[in-house]
C-alpha cells in the first residue's frame, strides 16, 4: 500500500511543479455543502469516519493543507488564520482510536484521496490537539515523507499517560486489541520512535500549557524538544505560562502562519543564511568596560567562538531596564522603548540571548519591583511570537564586585542576587526557557575580570561569552 502511496505522491509532486494545467484534472470536493468561517465546507464519510474539508477563498500555490485527526473546530484561531492565508483545512475523525494501526491505514486512504484525487499538496501539516497529537506523531513516524510539519498543541506523546485514567487506559487497550502493555512491550509508543522523525528532519511546532496536568510538558512535548535539539533538528516550542490543558491555540496565530509558509515555500537565500543570534541587554552587552566593544564585547567574542554559520548582533543599551518605569538619573530607560529593541525585533533572530536586570536593582527602579515579572514577560513575549519563532535564553544578571551601591551607580548586588535572579529563574521556568548563569561567570577570577566593579574588562567579557557559548553550542537550527 505505502509503495503505491509513495509513487502516487511523487506523481502528485510533479503535477504541482508542472503548473495549473495539470491540476485541472483533479476532482472537486463533494458531499454536504455548508460554510465554515465564510468559506465552502464539505462533509462526507470515508470508511465510516467523518471527513470535513474547508476550501479557502484563494488557495495558495500547490494547495497546502492542514489535517486535524481530532477535535475539528475546537480552539480554531490557528485554523482560521491558515484558512485566511490560503490553506485548506481538513478533518478526518480518528479522535478515539489512540493511533491504532487501523486508524493509520484509514489515514492512508484519506491522504491518498486528498492528494491524488483532489490535488492537495503532497506534504501536509498535521495539527494534533491533545490525543490528536499522538495520532499525528504516529502518522509522522510511519509516513515521514508525507509531512510538511507537525503542529502539536498540548499533545499526548507518551501513551502511558493514559494509564493514570482507568477509562482511557481501558479504551486504549481495547482499541489496540491487547490485554496489557508495558513500556518494554509496547514498541509503538510515539516517544520511542522519534528517530523516524529526526532522520527525516520533520519540522515540529510544539505548543504547551505550562500548568497542564493532563499531558504535562515535561512528560510529553519536552521529550520531543530535547530529542530534536540533541541532533540540531528544527523544533519550535512555545510554552504558554500559567495555561493548563485548555485553552489550546494562540491569541495571535500569525507567527504560526508565517513559519508554516516559510517551511512550505522556502526561499533560497533563507536556506543559506546564517543562524541569527540577537544579544539583548544593557551596558555590559553593549561592551562598556572593554577596550574596543566592536572586538571585545561579549557578543563580538561569541561571534568568533561560533564562527561561520552564525551571525551575532549586539543590541545592548547602556542603563536600560526590564521595568517599563525604569530610569537613570531621572531619564526613562525601559529597554522595550528603545530603538535597539525595535531593531532586534526587525532582525527576526533565530536565537535571543536576553541579559537584563542589573539596572533594575537601583533604588528608584526597584521601587516598582511588583511590576518586574509582568514587564519581563512582556519582553519575552515580544520575541517569543516573532515570525521566526526564536529560541530564547534568559541570562541571570552578572555579579557586581561590591556591596557598596554608590560605587556602581546605585546597582545593588544583594538585590540582584537575592531578588532579581530568583525572579528571572521563575520566569524561565514558567516559559520553560533555558537560563544562562552569568552571575558566577567570573568565579575564581574576579580580581582579573572587572573594569569598574560592574562592567567586565576584556577578560571578563570573554568569560561571559564562554558561559553563553557553552549553552548555545548545541543549537544550530
Amino acid at each position: 500500500m505505502m509503495k503505491k502511496l509513495i509513487t502516487l505522491t511523487l506523481f502528485c509532486l510533479l503535477a504541482v511543479l508542472t503548473g495549473a494545467a495539470q491540476e485541472k484534472s483533479f476532482k472537486p470536493f463533494k458531499g454536504k455543502k455548508s460554510e465554515w468561517r465564510g468559506c465552502k465546507r464539505y462533509d462526507f464519510k470515508l470508511q465510516e469516519r467523518d471527513v470535513i474539508v474547508v476550501v479557502p477563498h484563494t488557495p495558495l500555490p500547490g494547495n497546502p493543507w492542514v489535517w486535524r485527526p481530532a477535535f475539528f473546530d475546537a480552539f480554531p484561531a490557528i485554523d482560521e488564520a491558515l484558512l485566511e492565508a490560503g490553506f485548506h483545512i481538513t478533518y478526518y475523525d480518528t479522535t478515539n482510536e489512540w493511533g491504532r494501526p487501523e486508524a493509520i491505514e484509514a489515514g492512508e486512504k484519506f491522504y491518498d484521496l486528498m492528494v491524488n484525487t483532489h490535488g492537495l499538496m503532497p506534504r501536509v501539516t498535521l495539527e494534533g490537539l491533545s490525543r490528536g497529537g499522538f495520532y499525528s506523531l504516529r502518522w509522522g513516524e510511519t509516513h515521514p515523507e508525507t509531512v510538511a510539519c507537525l503542529l502539536l498543541d498540548n499533545p499526548l506523546c507518551d501513551v502511558f499517560e493514559l494509564s493514570r485514567n482507568d477509562e482511557w487506559w481501558g479504551d486504549f487497550l481495547q482499541k489496540w486489541h491487547i490485554e496489557s502493555a508495558t513500556r518494554e512491550s509496547f514498541k509503538e509508543n510515539a516517544t520511542l520512535n522519534l528517530h523516524r522523525l529526526i532522520d527525516h528532519r520533520v519540522p515540529i511546532i510544539a505548543l504547551s500549557g505550562g500548568t497542564d496536568t493532563i499531558v504535562s510538558y515535561e512528560r510529553n512535548a519536552q521529550i520531543i524538544v530535547e530529542a530534536y535539539e540533541r541532533w540540531g533538528i528544527p523544533v519550535k516550542s512555545i510554552v504558554r505560562p500559567h495555561s493548563g490543558h485548555h485553552p489550546h491555540g494562540l491569541d495571535n496565530p500569525a507567527p504560526i502562519v508565517s513559519y508554516l509558509k516559510r517551511l512550505i515555500y522556502p526561499e533560497e537565500q533563507e536556506a543559506e543564511r546564517p543562524v541569527r543570534i540577537a544579544c539583548v541587554g544593557n551596558s555590559i552587552t553593549e561592551g562598556v568596560g572593554t577596550t574596543d566593544a566592536s572586538r571585545y564585547a561579549y557578543p563580538a567574542v561569541l561571534q568568533r567562538m561560533l564562527g561561520d554559520g552564525y551571525e551575532v548582533r549586539n543590541f545592548g543599551v547602556s542603563c536600560s531596564t526590564v521595568l517599563r518605569k525604569g530610569t537613570d538619573a531621572g531619564r526613562p530607560f525601559a529597554y522595550i522603548d528603545t530603538e535597539a529593541f525595535r531593531q532586534a525585533l526587525a532582525y527576526q533572530p533565530d536565537v535571543v540571548v536576553l541579559k537584563l536586570g542589573g539596572n533594575d536593582s537601583k533604588p528608584d527602579n526597584w521601587a516598582h519591583r511588583e511590576e518586574f515579572v509582568r514587564d519581563y514577560q512582556e519582553l519575552v513575549d515580544a520575541f517569543k511570537f516573532l515570525p521566526s519563532l526564536p529560541k530564547i535564553y534568559l541570562c541571570l544578571p552578572a555579579k557586581a564586585d561590591t556591596v557598596d551601591a554608590s560605587k556602581v551607580w546605585g546597582i545593588n548586588e544583594r538585590i540582584i542576587r537575592d531578588e532579581i535572579t530568583p525572579l528571572v529563574a521563575r520566569i524561565a521556568h514558567d516559559n520553560r526557557l533555558t537560563t544562562i548563569n552569568l552571575h558566577n561567570a567570573y568565579a575564581g577570577e574576579e580580581n582579573a575580570c572587572y573594569h569598574d566593579h560592574i562592567h567586565p574588562n576584556n577578560r571578563g567579557a570573554e568569560l561571559l561569552a564562554k558561559a553563553i557559548y557553552k549553552v548555545l553550542r548545541g543549537f544550530d537550527n
